[in-house]
């Protein structure tokens, strides 16, 4: 009896969160598109092909500084996503005081994808390691969105000596510490078999035939009623851009089921929150309050946890707030990777008098 009302439960519940969801993505065709005419993914920067993990090939982009360098900047993409998604630091933090460079994870962009199941968290933190080896020149931030946090955090631990002598500061944007689902579900009483639940979700539906047809059947539609349109806006906080959903949604179909699956595998893998305390870096941990893919309590509690970590929150955001917030967020990171790099290059002078900064890799 009681599984029979849990179940009606739970049905009543299914029903009138789908007929909210349509609701509210009426709305989103009534509201008007503030990225309607930003011409999301078509910023440019240098492209170069540069050598990566296991005689793999990994897509670049660079971004000169405007005069005299001060140091780089090192942007890292999240899950299913392509260094496209940094259309707003391109526009608006190219071309400053520091150089900037983007690059596509394995498999993802203009990546090449690796044999099936060679994909780990230490081959993507090694990736990252070749980008930064190539472009560091002087003080270098790391900057990274989800996954992309993951491996930064991997970098910082797992080339901590390296990090120490290369890294001034990091941004780490909807960085989960642990399991991914486990950070979705929290840390109620029931967690654990929730975390396990939504894992399982998560796992069918990036291995899912059906997930890839809808996927590919919606690729390029500008309909907001599609089911990947939806499923996509998920993601997102309060009023999001329908322009900024669907491009998410075209970069997520732009890469290959088997590299979705085995990149999952990095989410679902891990949990760095015994090395946190070790990392001693300046970091920006930011989160939006909407996200409903990292839970924000973890969020904040990532900040904590880090010795020198301050949260930074956009209440009406959801898991992209560079994406979703833009101005706002370019305004808080310049601050944060000027003050950085600003320390870096003094602490430079300290150990190094007679030296003189450089600008960065061509």
């Amino acid at each position: 009896m009681k599984r029979g009302r849990r179940f009606l439960m739970y049905s009543a519940a299914s029903l009138a969160a789908g007929a909210a969801r349509r609701a509210v993505v009426r709305r989103d065709g009534q509201r008007p598109d503030p990225a309607l005419g930003d011409h999301l993914g078509a910023i440019r920067g240098r492209p170069n092909e540069i050598r990566g993990p296991r005689a793999s090939r990994m897509y670049t982009e660079w971004f000169p500084p405007g005069g005299s360098s001060r140091g780089v900047v090192v942007l890292t993409h999240g899950y299913c996503l392509t260094e496209a998604v940094w259309h707003y630091q391109k526009r608006d933090l190219a071309g400053g005081r520091f150089g900037m460079v983007t690059w596509d994870l394995p498999g993802h962009g203009m990546s090449p994808p690796l044999p099936r199941g060679r994909v780990t968290l230490d081959l993507a933190v090694e990736a990252l390691e070749r980008v930064i080896d190539r472009y560091a020149d002087g003080p270098v931030v790391l900057v990274g969105h989800s996954l992309g946090g993951v491996v930064t955090l991997g970098y910082l631990t797992r080339r901590a000596a390296r990090a120490a002598e290369l890294v001034r500061g990091a941004v780490l944007i909807s960085t989960p510490m642990m399991h991914f689902s486990r950070s979705v579900a929290g840390r109620w009483p029931g967690a654990a078999l929730e975390a396990r639940a939504i894992g399982g979700v998560l796992q069918f539906a990036v291995q899912s035939d059906l997930f890839d047809r809808v996927l590919s059947r919606d690729l390029g539609q500008e309909e907001l009623s599609r089911l990947s349109y939806r499923l996509v806006r998920w993601g997102f906080g309060k009023d999001p851009s329908p322009s900024q959903v669907r491009f998410v949604r075209d970069m997520i179909a732009s890469v290959e089921p088997d590299v979705r699956s085995d990149t999952f595998r990095i989410m679902t893998g891990y949990d760095l929150t015994p090395v946190l305390q070790d990392i001693k870096v300046p970091a920006l941990v930011v989160l939006g309050a909407k996200d409903r893919l990292v839970n924000p309590h973890e969020s904040r509690a990532l900040a904590e946890r880090l010795p020198r970590g301050r949260a930074l929150v956009f209440p009406d955001a959801g898991h992209a707030a560079f994406l979703e917030r833009p101005r706002r967020f370019n305004a808080e990171v310049r601050r944060f990777i000027d003050r950085r790099l600003d320390a870096g290059r003094a602490a430079s002078r300290e150990r190094d008098p007679g030296s003189s900064e450089t600008g960065g890799q061509a």
